[in-house]
């Protein structure tokens, strides 16, 4: 299933940007959305979906991914299916009647839940706006390296990014922004998810 954008092309308007080509602000928006997401490990917005965690230890308790998480509405564990009074969600962690774990081997844990925002927060619409005016400012611009910082005409010189600096594409997020996405909508520790 295709997840929506996060932003749309109001909102570039509103920030007194008019895509120069035709098409281009969709497909900009769209990848925008796809980087936040992926750096963010949640679709941001609410949909459901079914994970595959792993139980590790004797916890009654496990982390659950793609914060906020609203509802739970089916639990497998390794391989039976529980009965709704066996678990219970928990601010954003899910408390099992016995434990996840048995502490020799990892169990398959799969969880369908419901989670994500009902609406995109300001300052993830404002990210991914600046993201894809980044890609629409490089399209405009034609093809050119991302890690040219500097080019000088007169006695030609280029300047490149540093190895550690070097990025692959105008929408490519730095690390610490990165990590806050991941930290504020809880990605992370999933083995595979699936959203309807």
């Amino acid at each position: 299933m295709a997840l929506p954008n996060l932003a749309v092309e109001a909102d570039l308007s509103t920030r007194g940007v008019t895509p120069e080509f035709p098409g281009l602000a969709d497909v900009m928006l769209a990848v925008a959305s796809s980087v936040v997401r992926g750096a963010a490990g949640s679709p941001i917005l609410e949909t459901t979906s079914t994970v595959t965690l792993w139980g590790l230890d004797r916890s009654q308790w496990l982390d659950l991914p793609g914060h906020p998480v609203t509802a739970v509405s089916a639990v497998t564990h390794d391989g039976e299916t529980l009965a709704v009074g066996d678990y219970k969600l928990a601010n954003g962690r899910l408390w099992g009647s016995s434990q996840w774990g048995n502490g020799c081997e990892p169990l398959e844990v799969v969880v369908t839940m419901t989670h994500g925002l009902t609406e995109v927060p300001a300052h993830v619409i404002q990210l991914v706006c600046d993201l894809a005016i980044a890609g629409m400012s490089a399209a405009a611009d034609g093809a050119r390296n991302p890690n040219v910082i500097a080019e000088k005409i007169d006695d030609y010189a280029v300047t490149f990014a540093p190895g550690a600096e070097a990025v692959a594409s105008a929408v490519e997020l730095p690390k610490l922004t990165k990590a806050w996405l991941r930290s504020q909508f809880g990605g992370g520790g999933v083995g595979m998810v699936t959203h309807r």
